[in-house]
């Protein structure tokens, strides 16, 4: 099985990474060529041109940031749909809704194409280990024979339904992730103001009820105030965007997701769109007027 790659960014590199250090002959194609020449030196396979990858490859995934982007790589003059082989199955991988995975799937079925839509969650350290969820919408058959190369890339890989149910996980996923944030960064703040050392709060919460897999990626970077993105706050409103259009549309009302949703539209106009999602804190803060004290010894 010949595997196509296209989008190398944040989580994508190293999801690529793991499909060609598995043995998959890997077929690359990002608008970063430094990247695809790391990739290269992996054992990939770089290519010029979305076109290229497709006609090389069996499976493509795309990983990228926003459906405009997915709507332009599928059905460009020169896209996917116009370029890969009858039988080929994309598999869509960026955080879009539901709507948007029917149209494209809708849409490829028309060239012969199969199409899962399967985000992630997990973030760039399980993207680099290789262990992250992955919720899958489509096709069961389509999903049982992309199955061994979901598998070089999550730990956690579930067939969730039809087509968009991949989609509608990861939008409830990211409710329940963008909430946690805020809840961790107003619980830190009160904490810290009250004269509470933040490495032994976390220490302390972390093996009880309150712990998760949120706090101990985030924790540590908050303490550390490493807001270098593993996932960006813009993308995280846009999926929290996608949550309100899609919600809206089945008539669910989202009373916490739409308060943490204008914490997020806040940082984006602060001009923090592009730092990690946990610098959240930094709007708890503001309002607390009082900076969680850095510290490295985590």
């Amino acid at each position: 099985m010949k595997v196509g790659f296209i989008g190398l960014g944040i989580m994508g590199k190293p999801m690529a990474k793991n499909i060609i250090h598995k043995g998959f002959e890997t077929y690359l194609y990002d608008l970063n060529n430094e990247v695809i020449q790391e990739l290269e030196k992996a054992g990939g396979h770089g290519c010029d041109s979305v076109k290229q990858v497709s006609e090389k490859s069996d499976v493509i995934f795309t990983m990228l940031p926003a459906a405009k982007h997915v709507q332009q790589v599928l059905f460009s003059e020169e896209g996917v749909a116009a370029s890969a082989k009858p039988n080929t199955i994309v598999i869509d991988m960026s955080s879009v809704s539901s709507d948007d995975s029917q149209s494209f799937a809708k849409g490829l079925k028309e060239y012969g194409i199969s199409f899962l839509d399967a985000p992630v969650s997990g973030g760039e350290p399980m993207a680099i280990e290789g262990t992250l969820s992955i919720m899958v919408g489509g096709d069961e058959a389509v999903f049982n024979s992309a199955l061994p190369v979901f598998q070089c890339m999550g730990k956690n890989v579930v067939y969730v339904g039809g087509s968009g149910a991949g989609s509608i996980a990861k939008l409830a996923n990211q409710i329940m992730v963008s909430i946690h944030l805020a809840a961790l960064s107003e619980a830190a703040v009160f904490a810290s103001k009250a004269g509470i050392d933040m490495e032994r709060l976390y220490q302390a919460i972390r093996g009880g009820l309150a712990g998760s897999a949120v706090m101990d990626a985030k924790m540590p970077k908050i303490i550390a105030r490493d807001f270098e993105p593993g996932g960006r706050i813009e993308i995280n409103f846009k999926d929290l965007n996608n949550v309100k259009e899609t919600a809206n549309s089945l008539g669910v009302p989202l009373p916490l997701t739409t308060q943490v949703r204008e914490i997020f539209s806040s940082q984006v106009a602060n001009g923090n769109a592009t730092k990690d999602h946990s610098h959240i804190i930094d709007f708890f803060e503001k309002m607390a007027n009082h900076q969680i004290p850095k510290s490295n010894n985590l």
